[in-house]
């Protein structure tokens, strides 16, 4: 029988023979914070007394994930208010708070057991296709709109707080509770090279948390100065470079769309950057691609094809105008 270390303040037990607290949950394994949310946060943590725990809710028979907050001490407002809050987005892609208490003398949050591996780890094994590194992100800014429309950013994502499983698919851990925990992340504008826009505020600091990562998958590197296991981006006259730039075969319409979404700034096209809805549409734009009219260069039609025979009525309509994609390089009016 093993003795499981908890954290000073609490009685030792015995894993296996006594469940704990409260009689439901079972304690594990403890998970190093630094493998969850990355090493920047666990020196915090680990100073404040929290834990992190796999453990098993023996009612419902399944795994969870616990929070063991400091003994003995008040619950924070901010992580009352933001477990409050998250408890109350549904979305399949966002782990779910299952139960919490504040009151007793050891206060827990318990929420979904998350398996997979986590976005670093999956970028260093081997880069994804570009379609499936887009698809990847665009789900999760589909499930980070969600949650923003009820009023509960992220607002600390990190390469592990990305899951994919090739049974569950995406899983986001952590929504408002890592950063009340915590405190937000940087947004990393000044350490990207690139401009800032007050986006923690409304939001808009997930965006370019999820930028960050779409780079990550398509280029094998990390555009923010934040400690991670990935190689550091390369960069011109103190900017990143732009996925093109470090990787062949990224599709332009992706480079824009990252570069956008990093800086708020396309090369040539300056616009303020995307919430996460809209980088959810962007990329799956990408996946689905629509069309609309442009106005064709002068010469596009002045001599026909060699070989091919033009079709009359085709032509006559390409006369008007050229399908181009409809993207952020050429956004609705």
């Amino acid at each position: 029988m093993t003795v499981v270390e908890v954290p000073s303040g609490r009685q030792a037990w015995l894993a296996g023979s006594q469940a704990w607290p409260g009689g439901r949950f079972r304690l594990d394994e403890r998970i190093s914070v630094s493998d969850h949310i990355g090493s920047p946060c666990a020196i915090s943590w680990e100073a404040q007394g929290l834990s992190l725990w796999k453990a098993t809710d023996q009612l419902l028979g399944r795994p969870v994930t616990m929070y063991l907050l400091p003994p003995g001490a008040p619950v924070p407002p901010a992580v009352v208010e933001a477990v409050q809050a998250a408890a109350k987005v549904c979305d399949p892609r966002l782990a779910t708070i299952y139960d919490t208490d504040f009151v007793t003398d050891t206060p827990y949050v318990v929420s979904e057991w998350t398996p997979g591996t986590h976005l670093e780890d999956l970028v260093l094994s081997g880069l994804p296709a570009p379609a499936l590194a887009a698809a990847m992100i665009a789900d999760a800014a589909d499930a980070l709109a969600i949650a923003q429309q009820a009023g509960r950013p992220h607002l600390r994502l990190t390469p592990r707080s990305l899951r994919w499983d090739s049974s569950s698919g995406l899983k986001i851990t952590g929504l408002g509770l890592d950063a009340a925990l915590c405190g937000p992340a940087s947004d990393g504008a000044a350490s990207d090279g690139l401009a800032s826009d007050g986006l923690a505020s409304d939001g808009l600091a997930d965006t370019r948390a999820l930028a960050r990562m779409l780079y990550a998958l398509l280029t094998g590197h990390w555009p923010g100065e934040d400690a991670t296991a990935l190689p550091a981006a390369p960069r011109h006259k103190g900017q990143v470079c732009t996925p093109r730039q470090v990787r062949a075969g990224v599709p332009a319409i992706l480079d824009v769309i990252t570069y956008r979404a990093l800086s708020g700034q396309a090369p040539n096209a300056p616009v303020r950057p995307l919430a996460p809805a809209g980088l959810a549409m962007a990329l799956r734009g990408v996946q689905r691609p629509s069309y609309q009219l442009v106005d064709p260069p002068e010469d596009v039609f002045s001599s026909p094809v060699p070989g091919r025979t033009r079709h009359p009525a085709r032509h006559a309509r390409a006369r008007s105008g050229v399908l181009h994609r409809t993207s952020l390089l050429h956004p609705a009016a």
